[in-house]
């Protein structure tokens, strides 16, 4: 019996200690993020207080979007399309042809008005 106890810690603390070892166990990061364009000139990183005003721009536009600020990103092409009006992009390019929003009805619309013909998707499985 004791040695069963010895081994099942053993285990247990092999496995905590490999899983720190490799950061934890973390959720994955996202593979785009919203950019402000034209961020550096409007928001010059040698002034003080400029980057709390891009933190303010980023909150304040997200929410009147309908998005959360905090997590960054939304399944609402609606919202998607609506801060890319107010001039934020993924650096993959325009929402609407990523390859997670690009069977969306509103996303076809936009398409067909803005796309080049020969667009593809872009996303993480894409090359």
């Amino acid at each position: 019996m004791r040695t069963l106890i010895t081994t099942l810690v053993g285990v247990l603390f092999t496995g905590i200690l490999t899983a720190c070892s490799f950061g934890g166990f973390q959720p994955p990061k996202p593979y785009y993020g919203w950019r402000l364009h034209n961020s550096i000139n409007l928001y010059p990183p040698s002034e003080k207080g400029s980057f709390w005003e891009y933190l303010t721009k980023r909150e304040n536009d997200m929410r009147s979007c309908g998005m959360d600020p905090v997590i960054g990103e939304s399944d609402n092409p609606k919202a998607n399309l609506c801060l890319e009006q107010k001039g934020w992009y993924l650096e993959g390019g325009p929402v609407c042809e990523n390859e997670l929003m690009w069977d969306r009805p509103l996303c076809i619309e936009w398409r067909k008005k803005h796309s080049k013909p020969d667009a593809k998707p872009w996303g993480k499985n894409k090359k």
